[in-house]
């Protein structure tokens, strides 16, 4: 209990100091709650890990003061962003800033154990090329795109592969490696950069599609397995749907009812295979059909009040299960005020409880979102402070 209680302490101390770019011990105890005598004992030892690092500092009224400061090029983070056709590797300093990276193509071929060796030996050489020591690289993070989960969801989950991704790359480089899929990745940095937001449902309707839970700024259900963990419980919104999921085996749930491919099905169908139809939506992009809701055209107008629908009886239902202070909209969709007037329609409609009152569309930062995976070992490992760093300082003294 002692542990649990000075890693938390620890993880306070940490992200306050991140998010105040440096401060005093006194304003430090104050704000995360520790007396100065638990705290000196805290950040001594941080110090002499080489967490932290004591600056002398002059104020704005000429006092003398003791800043302290995270050590940033303490630990590199290597993230693993796998995409339907891309993999990305980045390598970060603890400020989660980019320091290298490196592009390949994803040629995964159902032979899971040739994609999963080539990735860690990808891994290996980045490190080498960046000449960072590899007794500096905290872990890795992997995320896995909703994409790329869509596309092989039968082949990859059904045995939990990933977890044999795991074990490989911790028997290769020797280091811990956390898993997640991308929106809950998302939802945890977005926790991270927001700290105002502890306890949120965020849901995401763009290119990336989904939604995920953080409470206290952690995720529910943090650890990663198979699909069913990986943030793809999903919810059904239209029970007496004949659209099968491939993934969640079930009919009618958000993220098939909602998915591009199916509502583009729906136009078709109720323009009986249309032809002129076909032609029209089949390359069009979100954005351009968005414009034309706008504008008045029936067919979108009746289409995106279709996902307003289901998106509002998926808030609605997380919103009974588990109270949330804020939803967070992530997504080209909530960009739109014809959209917004939908979807609060819709929760107006189907609940007393005034839920569009919460409601907080996101502006979409695409280079932020580059950086989930290098965040996860960040996250995990740095500030919950688990870090092989013991004999590292036994032969530094």
């Amino acid at each position: 209990m002692e542990l649990k209680s000075q890693n938390k302490n620890i993880t306070n101390l940490l992200r306050f100091i991140n998010f105040s770019e440096g401060s005093n011990k006194l304003e430090i105890a104050e704000n995360i709650m520790v007396s100065p005598a638990a705290l000196t004992k805290i950040s001594k030892k941080l110090v002499a890990d080489n967490i932290l690092i004591e600056e002398k500092k002059i104020d704005e009224k000429g006092r003398k003061k003791n800043i302290l400061l995270i050590n940033y090029e303490r630990f590199f983070s290597v993230g693993v962003l796998i995409k339907a056709k891309i993999i990305e590797i980045n390598i970060t300093n603890l400020k989660n800033e980019n320091i290298h990276s490196f592009e390949m193509e994803n040629d995964y071929k159902n032979n899971f154990e040739k994609f999963s060796e080539t990735i860690v030996l990808n891994i290996k050489n980045i490190i080498e090329k960046s000449l960072i020591p590899l007794e500096k690289i905290l872990g890795i993070g992997v995320v896995i795109s909703n994409d790329f989960i869509v596309d092989n969801s039968i082949t990859l989950f059904k045995e939990d592969k990933f977890v044999k991704f795991k074990e490989l790359a911790m028997l290769y480089l020797k280091k811990k490696v956390c898993i997640e899929s991308e929106i809950r990745a998302i939802a945890l940095y977005k926790a991270f950069l927001n700290p105002e937001y502890k306890n949120f449902f965020l849901i995401k309707y763009d290119d990336i599609r989904g939604s995920s839970i953080i409470v206290d700024s952690k995720l529910i259900n943090p650890v990663v397995s198979h699909y069913r963990s990986m943030g793809n419980r999903h919810f059904i919104v239209e029970p007496n749907s004949e659209v099968y999921c491939d993934i969640c085996k079930k009919r009618g749930c958000f993220e098939t009812m909602v998915a591009p491919k199916y509502l583009f099905q729906e136009i078709l169908k109720e323009n009986n295979y249309s032809e002129r139809i076909r032609l029209l939506y089949e390359k069009m992009s979100l954005k351009e059909f968005i414009e034309r809701a706008e504008k008045g055209e029936i067919l979108e107008c009746k289409t995106l009040r279709k996902v307003a629908k289901y998106i509002a009886i998926l808030i609605i239902n997380h919103n009974n299960f588990l109270p949330l202070d804020t939803f967070l909209l992530s997504g080209k969709v909530f960009k739109s005020q014809l959209f917004i007037s939908y979807l609060k329609m819709y929760l107006q409609e189907f609940q007393l409880a005034e839920v569009h009152e919460k409601l907080i569309p996101l502006d979409t930062d695409l280079d932020e979102e580059k950086k989930i995976a290098s965040f996860l070992a960040i996250n995990y490992i740095f500030y919950n402070y688990n870090l092989d760093i013991s004999e590292e300082i036994e032969e530094i003294v």
